[in-house]
Protein backbone atom coordinates (compact mmCIF):
# COMPACT_ATOMS: atom_id res chain seq x y z
CA UNK A 1 0.00 0.00 0.00
CA UNK A 2 1.54 3.40 -0.88
CA UNK A 3 0.99 6.00 1.95
CA UNK A 4 1.06 9.61 0.35
CA UNK A 5 2.52 12.37 1.72
CA UNK A 6 0.55 15.28 3.17
CA UNK A 7 1.53 18.00 0.19
CA UNK A 8 0.61 15.21 -2.19
CA UNK A 9 -2.95 13.79 0.00
CA UNK A 10 -4.54 17.42 -0.11
CA UNK A 11 -3.43 17.73 -3.91
CA UNK A 12 -5.80 14.37 -4.19
CA UNK A 13 -8.30 15.89 -2.22
CA UNK A 14 -8.77 18.95 -4.31
CA UNK A 15 -8.47 17.84 -7.85
CA UNK A 16 -11.32 14.97 -6.91
CA UNK A 17 -13.70 17.77 -5.33
CA UNK A 18 -12.95 19.69 -8.76
CA UNK A 19 -13.78 17.02 -11.24
CA UNK A 20 -16.76 16.63 -9.13
CA UNK A 21 -17.68 20.04 -9.68
CA UNK A 22 -17.21 19.93 -13.36
CA UNK A 23 -19.37 17.15 -13.31
CA UNK A 24 -21.85 19.04 -11.30
CA UNK A 25 -21.98 22.02 -13.47
CA UNK A 26 -22.68 19.89 -16.73
CA UNK A 27 -25.41 18.44 -14.59
CA UNK A 28 -27.09 21.93 -13.50
CA UNK A 29 -26.59 23.00 -17.18
CA UNK A 30 -29.26 20.30 -18.08
CA UNK A 31 -31.82 21.64 -15.57
CA UNK A 32 -31.64 25.64 -17.03
CA UNK A 33 -28.58 26.72 -18.67
CA UNK A 34 -27.19 30.34 -16.83
CA UNK A 35 -30.23 30.62 -14.36
CA UNK A 36 -28.28 31.77 -11.81
CA UNK A 37 -25.76 33.70 -13.42
CA UNK A 38 -25.57 37.16 -12.96
CA UNK A 39 -27.82 36.58 -9.91
CA UNK A 40 -27.40 37.70 -6.18
CA UNK A 41 -27.60 35.81 -3.17
CA UNK A 42 -27.34 36.99 0.51
CA UNK A 43 -26.53 34.53 3.21
CA UNK A 44 -26.43 35.33 6.73
CA UNK A 45 -25.10 33.03 9.35
CA UNK A 46 -24.74 33.60 13.51
CA UNK A 47 -21.28 32.81 12.85
CA UNK A 48 -17.70 34.71 12.02
CA UNK A 49 -17.04 32.57 8.88
CA UNK A 50 -19.27 30.39 6.47
CA UNK A 51 -16.54 28.07 6.74
CA UNK A 52 -17.58 27.23 10.05
CA UNK A 53 -20.65 25.81 8.88
CA UNK A 54 -20.17 23.32 5.67
CA UNK A 55 -23.47 23.14 4.39
CA UNK A 56 -23.44 26.84 3.66
CA UNK A 57 -20.04 26.87 2.75
CA UNK A 58 -20.93 24.00 0.17
CA UNK A 59 -23.66 25.78 -1.27
CA UNK A 60 -21.91 29.30 -1.28
CA UNK A 61 -18.89 27.55 -3.75
CA UNK A 62 -21.40 25.39 -5.91
CA UNK A 63 -23.63 28.69 -6.41
CA UNK A 64 -20.75 30.68 -7.21
CA UNK A 65 -19.50 28.17 -9.85
CA UNK A 66 -22.56 28.63 -11.51
CA UNK A 67 -21.43 32.39 -12.07
CA UNK A 68 -23.99 33.66 -9.14
CA UNK A 69 -22.52 35.97 -6.60
CA UNK A 70 -22.58 35.28 -2.79
CA UNK A 71 -22.42 37.63 -0.27
CA UNK A 72 -22.34 36.33 3.08
CA UNK A 73 -23.47 38.53 6.62
CA UNK A 74 -21.07 37.33 9.64
CA UNK A 75 -19.83 39.00 12.81
CA UNK A 76 -16.89 38.72 14.17
CA UNK A 77 -15.16 38.97 18.04
CA UNK A 78 -11.37 39.34 16.50
CA UNK A 79 -10.25 42.80 15.14
CA UNK A 80 -7.53 40.90 13.19
CA UNK A 81 -10.60 39.58 10.95
CA UNK A 82 -11.07 41.32 7.84
CA UNK A 83 -14.27 42.93 7.58
CA UNK A 84 -14.04 42.24 3.52
CA UNK A 85 -12.27 38.46 2.74
CA UNK A 86 -12.80 37.39 -0.77
CA UNK A 87 -13.51 33.42 -0.10
CA UNK A 88 -13.04 32.94 -3.99
CA UNK A 89 -14.33 34.33 -6.91
CA UNK A 90 -17.89 35.63 -6.80
CA UNK A 91 -18.02 34.45 -2.71
CA UNK A 92 -17.11 37.44 0.12
CA UNK A 93 -17.76 37.40 3.23
CA UNK A 94 -18.57 41.00 5.05
CA UNK A 95 -18.50 41.08 8.87
CA UNK A 96 -19.41 43.22 11.37
CA UNK A 97 -17.96 43.64 14.78
CA UNK A 98 -19.70 42.39 18.07
CA UNK A 99 -19.68 45.74 20.38
CA UNK A 100 -21.69 44.55 23.17
CA UNK A 101 -20.59 41.38 23.91
CA UNK A 102 -16.73 42.82 24.59
CA UNK A 103 -18.72 45.31 26.76
CA UNK A 104 -20.40 42.72 28.64
CA UNK A 105 -17.24 40.55 28.89
CA UNK A 106 -15.17 43.88 30.17
CA UNK A 107 -17.60 44.62 32.96
CA UNK A 108 -18.64 40.97 33.98
CA UNK A 109 -16.02 38.51 32.28
CA UNK A 110 -16.53 35.96 29.42
CA UNK A 111 -18.57 33.50 31.72
CA UNK A 112 -20.96 35.57 33.40
CA UNK A 113 -21.68 33.75 36.95
CA UNK A 114 -25.29 35.43 37.18
CA UNK A 115 -27.85 34.58 35.60
CA UNK A 116 -29.41 38.17 34.96
CA UNK A 117 -26.04 39.32 33.54
CA UNK A 118 -25.73 36.31 31.23
CA UNK A 119 -29.35 36.51 30.45
CA UNK A 120 -28.80 40.47 29.63
CA UNK A 121 -25.54 39.68 27.78
CA UNK A 122 -27.52 37.07 25.50
CA UNK A 123 -30.15 40.01 24.87
CA UNK A 124 -28.23 42.91 24.01
CA UNK A 125 -26.19 40.78 21.80
CA UNK A 126 -29.03 39.50 19.63
CA UNK A 127 -30.67 42.29 19.40
CA UNK A 128 -27.20 44.17 18.13
CA UNK A 129 -26.88 41.36 15.83
CA UNK A 130 -30.24 41.91 14.68
CA UNK A 131 -29.66 45.74 14.19
CA UNK A 132 -26.54 45.09 12.12
CA UNK A 133 -27.30 41.79 9.89
CA UNK A 134 -30.20 43.49 9.23
CA UNK A 135 -28.66 46.67 7.51
CA UNK A 136 -25.86 44.72 5.69
CA UNK A 137 -28.64 42.72 4.74
CA UNK A 138 -30.67 45.27 3.29
CA UNK A 139 -27.45 47.22 1.80
CA UNK A 140 -26.56 43.77 -0.33
CA UNK A 141 -29.40 44.50 -2.77
CA UNK A 142 -29.35 41.08 -3.36
CA UNK A 143 -31.98 39.00 -5.98
CA UNK A 144 -32.61 36.53 -3.19
CA UNK A 145 -31.61 35.92 0.49
CA UNK A 146 -30.99 33.11 2.77
CA UNK A 147 -31.27 32.86 6.70
CA UNK A 148 -28.95 30.03 7.98
CA UNK A 149 -30.39 29.25 11.34
CA UNK A 150 -33.17 30.58 13.62
CA UNK A 151 -30.70 33.78 15.06
CA UNK A 152 -30.84 34.40 11.45
CA UNK A 153 -34.14 34.26 10.66
CA UNK A 154 -35.47 37.77 12.06
CA UNK A 155 -32.95 40.19 10.59
CA UNK A 156 -32.84 38.33 7.45
CA UNK A 157 -36.91 38.45 7.10
CA UNK A 158 -36.82 42.32 7.76
CA UNK A 159 -33.97 43.09 5.11
CA UNK A 160 -36.03 40.62 2.73
CA UNK A 161 -39.47 42.46 3.43
CA UNK A 162 -37.83 45.65 2.52
CA UNK A 163 -36.80 44.41 -0.59
CA UNK A 164 -39.38 42.60 -1.25
CA UNK A 165 -37.37 39.56 -2.33
CA UNK A 166 -37.64 35.81 -1.56
CA UNK A 167 -36.20 34.24 1.66
CA UNK A 168 -35.23 30.42 2.03
CA UNK A 169 -34.80 29.45 5.49
CA UNK A 170 -31.87 26.99 5.85
CA UNK A 171 -32.72 25.33 8.91
CA UNK A 172 -29.60 23.33 10.23
CA UNK A 173 -30.95 23.04 13.66
CA UNK A 174 -34.35 22.58 15.83
CA UNK A 175 -32.67 25.58 17.28
CA UNK A 176 -35.30 25.92 20.01
CA UNK A 177 -34.27 22.45 20.85
CA UNK A 178 -31.26 22.27 20.39
CA UNK A 179 -29.90 21.76 23.85
CA UNK A 180 -32.31 20.30 26.56
CA UNK A 181 -32.20 23.81 28.24
CA UNK A 182 -31.63 26.31 26.01
CA UNK A 183 -31.62 30.58 27.56
CA UNK A 184 -35.40 31.83 25.87
CA UNK A 185 -36.23 28.91 23.84
CA UNK A 186 -40.31 30.05 24.17
CA UNK A 187 -38.95 33.13 22.31
CA UNK A 188 -37.08 31.29 19.72
CA UNK A 189 -40.37 29.08 19.09
CA UNK A 190 -42.44 32.20 18.84
CA UNK A 191 -39.85 33.75 16.12
CA UNK A 192 -40.00 30.62 14.33
CA UNK A 193 -44.00 30.23 14.26
CA UNK A 194 -44.15 33.70 13.00
CA UNK A 195 -41.83 33.69 10.27
CA UNK A 196 -41.54 30.77 8.90
CA UNK A 197 -44.92 30.44 7.43
CA UNK A 198 -44.03 33.45 5.50
CA UNK A 199 -41.19 32.27 3.56
CA UNK A 200 -41.24 30.95 0.39
CA UNK A 201 -39.03 27.40 1.55
CA UNK A 202 -37.61 25.84 4.47
CA UNK A 203 -34.59 23.35 3.89
CA UNK A 204 -33.81 21.03 6.51
CA UNK A 205 -31.24 18.17 6.56
CA UNK A 206 -33.31 15.13 7.82
CA UNK A 207 -36.93 14.17 7.17
CA UNK A 208 -38.62 14.10 10.76
CA UNK A 209 -37.78 17.77 11.20
CA UNK A 210 -39.45 18.37 7.74
CA UNK A 211 -42.21 16.96 9.61
CA UNK A 212 -41.91 19.02 12.22
CA UNK A 213 -41.81 22.06 10.05
CA UNK A 214 -45.22 21.61 9.01
CA UNK A 215 -47.23 19.89 11.87
CA UNK A 216 -46.17 22.77 13.88
CA UNK A 217 -44.48 25.69 12.34
CA UNK A 218 -47.02 26.13 9.33
CA UNK A 219 -44.27 25.61 6.94
CA UNK A 220 -46.00 25.67 3.70
CA UNK A 221 -44.51 24.34 0.89
CA UNK A 222 -43.57 21.12 2.79
CA UNK A 223 -39.88 21.79 3.72
CA UNK A 224 -37.11 20.58 0.87
CA UNK A 225 -34.47 18.15 2.45
CA UNK A 226 -31.03 18.05 1.89
CA UNK A 227 -28.94 16.39 3.94
CA UNK A 228 -25.53 17.24 4.90
CA UNK A 229 -23.07 15.58 2.76
CA UNK A 230 -19.89 16.83 2.05
CA UNK A 231 -18.51 17.32 -1.72
CA UNK A 232 -17.52 13.59 -3.11
CA UNK A 233 -13.90 12.95 -2.39
CA UNK A 234 -11.83 9.60 -3.58
CA UNK A 235 -10.73 7.78 -0.01
CA UNK A 236 -7.04 8.37 0.86
CA UNK A 237 -4.21 6.99 2.00
CA UNK A 238 -3.31 8.72 5.42
CA UNK A 239 -1.16 8.02 8.59
CA UNK A 240 -1.51 11.91 9.62
CA UNK A 241 -2.98 10.62 13.25
CA UNK A 242 -0.51 7.95 13.63
CA UNK A 243 1.85 9.65 12.85
CA UNK A 244 0.57 12.61 15.65
CA UNK A 245 0.35 9.98 18.73
CA UNK A 246 4.31 8.37 16.95
CA UNK A 247 5.47 11.58 18.49
CA UNK A 248 4.15 11.10 21.80
CA UNK A 249 5.42 7.30 22.02
CA UNK A 250 1.02 6.27 21.20
CA UNK A 251 1.40 3.45 18.72
CA UNK A 252 -2.30 1.56 18.72
CA UNK A 253 -3.26 -1.39 16.10
CA UNK A 254 -6.49 0.04 15.81
CA UNK A 255 -7.51 3.80 16.06
CA UNK A 256 -11.20 5.09 17.05
CA UNK A 257 -11.90 8.26 15.81
CA UNK A 258 -14.51 10.83 17.51
CA UNK A 259 -14.22 14.26 15.61
CA UNK A 260 -16.07 17.63 16.32
CA UNK A 261 -17.58 18.81 19.84
CA UNK A 262 -16.36 17.69 22.77
CA UNK A 263 -19.29 18.06 25.43
CA UNK A 264 -21.46 16.11 27.64
CA UNK A 265 -24.10 16.01 25.51
CA UNK A 266 -21.84 14.00 22.52
CA UNK A 267 -21.88 11.38 25.62
CA UNK A 268 -17.87 11.75 25.80
CA UNK A 269 -18.34 10.08 29.52
CA UNK A 270 -19.77 7.22 28.31
CA UNK A 271 -17.76 7.28 25.39
CA UNK A 272 -14.21 7.32 27.70
CA UNK A 273 -15.99 5.13 30.18
CA UNK A 274 -16.15 2.78 27.51
CA UNK A 275 -12.68 2.48 26.31
CA UNK A 276 -11.40 1.25 29.77
CA UNK A 277 -13.21 -1.99 28.21
CA UNK A 278 -11.95 -1.55 24.94
CA UNK A 279 -9.36 -4.71 23.74
CA UNK A 280 -5.82 -4.31 24.12
CA UNK A 281 -3.85 -2.21 21.31
CA UNK A 282 -7.27 -0.16 20.40
CA UNK A 283 -6.90 3.31 20.97
CA UNK A 284 -9.30 6.55 21.21
CA UNK A 285 -8.19 9.48 19.62
CA UNK A 286 -10.76 12.82 20.39
CA UNK A 287 -10.29 15.47 17.80
CA UNK A 288 -12.02 19.17 18.48
CA UNK A 289 -12.74 21.52 20.92
CA UNK A 290 -15.13 21.22 23.78
CA UNK A 291 -17.72 23.35 26.48
CA UNK A 292 -16.93 23.76 30.01
CA UNK A 293 -15.15 20.88 31.27
CA UNK A 294 -14.20 19.51 27.56
CA UNK A 295 -12.55 22.56 27.30
CA UNK A 296 -9.30 21.22 28.70
CA UNK A 297 -9.87 17.46 27.44
CA UNK A 298 -6.28 16.57 28.21
CA UNK A 299 -7.12 16.90 31.99
CA UNK A 300 -9.99 14.91 32.04
CA UNK A 301 -8.46 12.01 30.66
CA UNK A 302 -5.07 12.27 31.88
CA UNK A 303 -5.20 8.91 33.79
CA UNK A 304 -5.87 6.79 30.67
CA UNK A 305 -3.09 5.84 28.40
CA UNK A 306 -5.55 4.44 25.43
CA UNK A 307 -7.22 7.91 24.87
CA UNK A 308 -5.19 11.05 23.24
CA UNK A 309 -6.87 14.29 22.71
CA UNK A 310 -5.51 16.36 19.52
CA UNK A 311 -6.89 19.96 19.26
CA UNK A 312 -9.73 20.90 16.15
CA UNK A 313 -8.08 21.23 12.68
CA UNK A 314 -8.96 23.46 9.75
CA UNK A 315 -12.08 22.10 7.64
CA UNK A 316 -10.17 21.33 4.47
CA UNK A 317 -7.04 19.29 5.91
CA UNK A 318 -9.78 17.24 8.42
CA UNK A 319 -10.07 14.69 5.58
CA UNK A 320 -6.68 13.29 5.82
CA UNK A 321 -6.80 12.76 9.26
CA UNK A 322 -10.10 10.82 9.16
CA UNK A 323 -8.61 8.40 6.62
CA UNK A 324 -6.27 7.60 9.03
CA UNK A 325 -8.32 6.10 11.17
CA UNK A 326 -9.92 2.64 11.30
CA UNK A 327 -13.53 3.37 13.06
CA UNK A 328 -15.84 6.84 13.09
CA UNK A 329 -17.32 7.29 16.48
CA UNK A 330 -20.42 10.07 16.80
CA UNK A 331 -22.47 9.93 19.73
CA UNK A 332 -25.65 12.68 20.62
CA UNK A 333 -27.35 12.38 23.92
CA UNK A 334 -31.38 11.67 23.60
CA UNK A 335 -31.98 14.51 25.95
CA UNK A 336 -34.19 17.05 22.51
CA UNK A 337 -35.53 16.28 19.56
CA UNK A 338 -32.73 18.09 17.93
CA UNK A 339 -30.24 15.60 19.03
CA UNK A 340 -32.74 12.56 18.69
CA UNK A 341 -33.27 13.58 15.02
CA UNK A 342 -30.03 14.29 14.71
CA UNK A 343 -28.26 15.38 10.88
CA UNK A 344 -24.66 15.12 11.26
CA UNK A 345 -21.99 15.67 8.60
CA UNK A 346 -19.99 13.74 10.42
CA UNK A 347 -20.95 10.36 9.76
CA UNK A 348 -20.83 11.12 6.03
CA UNK A 349 -17.35 11.91 6.61
CA UNK A 350 -16.28 8.76 7.92
CA UNK A 351 -17.84 7.02 5.08
CA UNK A 352 -16.31 8.87 2.80
CA UNK A 353 -12.80 7.63 4.14
CA UNK A 354 -13.93 4.23 4.65
CA UNK A 355 -14.51 3.58 8.31
CA UNK A 356 -17.58 1.57 9.62
CA UNK A 357 -19.25 3.96 11.89
CA UNK A 358 -20.43 3.19 15.53
CA UNK A 359 -23.51 5.82 16.35
CA UNK A 360 -26.86 6.56 18.41
CA UNK A 361 -29.90 3.96 17.95
CA UNK A 362 -32.06 7.04 16.93
CA UNK A 363 -34.08 7.63 13.79
CA UNK A 364 -33.04 8.80 10.41
CA UNK A 365 -29.29 7.87 11.25
CA UNK A 366 -30.28 3.97 12.05
CA UNK A 367 -32.16 4.01 8.65
CA UNK A 368 -29.37 5.25 7.25
CA UNK A 369 -26.43 2.84 8.73
CA UNK A 370 -28.88 -0.16 8.87
CA UNK A 371 -29.84 0.09 5.00
CA UNK A 372 -26.74 0.49 3.50
CA UNK A 373 -24.95 -1.48 6.45
CA UNK A 374 -22.39 0.38 7.31
CA UNK A 375 -21.94 0.44 11.25
CA UNK A 376 -23.59 -0.61 14.23
CA UNK A 377 -25.96 1.37 16.32
CA UNK A 378 -26.22 1.16 19.87
CA UNK A 379 -27.11 3.11 22.96
CA UNK A 380 -24.55 6.27 23.59
CA UNK A 381 -25.58 5.88 26.87
CA UNK A 382 -24.54 2.47 27.58
CA UNK A 383 -20.81 2.18 27.74
CA UNK A 384 -20.79 -1.65 27.79
CA UNK A 385 -22.38 -1.92 24.49
CA UNK A 386 -20.07 1.02 22.83
CA UNK A 387 -17.29 -1.17 24.07
CA UNK A 388 -18.77 -4.16 22.47
CA UNK A 389 -19.41 -2.74 19.24
CA UNK A 390 -15.54 -1.22 19.37
CA UNK A 391 -14.06 -4.62 20.20
CA UNK A 392 -16.34 -6.37 17.50
CA UNK A 393 -15.62 -4.39 14.90
CA UNK A 394 -11.76 -4.06 15.67
CA UNK A 395 -11.54 -8.03 15.62
CA UNK A 396 -14.15 -9.31 12.76
CA UNK A 397 -11.94 -8.42 9.91
CA UNK A 398 -14.22 -9.47 7.79
CA UNK A 399 -17.71 -7.43 8.98
CA UNK A 400 -14.86 -4.62 9.16
CA UNK A 401 -14.25 -4.92 5.59
CA UNK A 402 -17.78 -5.52 4.27
CA UNK A 403 -18.73 -1.92 6.36
CA UNK A 404 -16.32 -0.05 5.02
CA UNK A 405 -16.79 -1.26 1.04
CA UNK A 406 -20.33 -0.18 1.85
CA UNK A 407 -19.17 3.10 3.16
CA UNK A 408 -17.23 3.99 0.32
CA UNK A 409 -19.92 2.58 -2.16
CA UNK A 410 -22.56 4.25 -0.69
CA UNK A 411 -20.70 7.62 -0.48
CA UNK A 412 -19.84 7.56 -4.23
CA UNK A 413 -23.26 6.36 -5.34
CA UNK A 414 -25.28 8.63 -3.31
CA UNK A 415 -24.46 9.82 -0.26
CA UNK A 416 -22.71 13.27 -1.67
CA UNK A 417 -22.69 17.15 -1.88
CA UNK A 418 -23.26 16.59 -5.82
CA UNK A 419 -26.18 14.34 -5.61
CA UNK A 420 -27.91 16.93 -2.89
CA UNK A 421 -27.61 19.99 -4.67
CA UNK A 422 -28.87 19.82 -7.82
CA UNK A 423 -32.76 19.74 -5.21
CA UNK A 424 -31.24 22.97 -4.03
CA UNK A 425 -30.69 24.42 -7.33
CA UNK A 426 -33.87 23.80 -9.01
CA UNK A 427 -35.39 25.40 -5.64
CA UNK A 428 -33.93 28.42 -6.28
CA UNK A 429 -34.37 28.51 -10.16
CA UNK A 430 -38.13 27.90 -8.87
CA UNK A 431 -38.20 30.70 -6.55
CA UNK A 432 -36.31 33.71 -9.23
CA UNK A 433 -38.01 32.53 -12.68
CA UNK A 434 -41.55 33.10 -10.41
CA UNK A 435 -40.26 36.60 -8.66
CA UNK A 436 -39.18 37.69 -12.44
CA UNK A 437 -42.80 36.34 -13.58
CA UNK A 438 -44.41 38.19 -11.07
CA UNK A 439 -42.63 41.58 -11.74
CA UNK A 440 -43.07 41.11 -15.77
CA UNK A 441 -46.68 40.50 -14.90
CA UNK A 442 -46.53 44.17 -12.83
CA UNK A 443 -44.97 45.75 -15.57
CA UNK A 444 -47.30 45.01 -17.99
CA UNK A 445 -50.29 45.52 -15.81
CA UNK A 446 -48.85 48.95 -16.00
Amino acid sequence: MIILTCTESIRILFLGIQNKQKELLEQSSKISPNSLRGKKICMVVYLPSPTLLPPMYNSGISLSNLGAEIESICWSLDKSMPLREVLRDGFVVRRFMFRSMQVFSQLFGSSPSSRIHAGLQYFFTYLEFVVKSSVMAFNSKPDLYEAHDLPTLLPTFLAAKLRRRPIIYRAHELYPEITADLRFAGLWKWIERRFVPRVQLVVTPEKNRSTIYVQEYGASPSPLTIMNCPPFTERIQSTRIRNELARTDNRFKTIVLYQGLLDASRCMGELIEASDSFMPNIGLVLMGSGFNEWKNPQGVIRDRKNIVALPRVPYAQLPEYTASADIGILFYRNDCRNNYYCAPNKIHEYMMMGLPVITVDYPGIKDLVERENIGICVNPENPGEIASAVNRLATDRVLYDTMSANCLEASRRRYNWETEFPKLLTAYQGILEAREHRNGNRRSAV
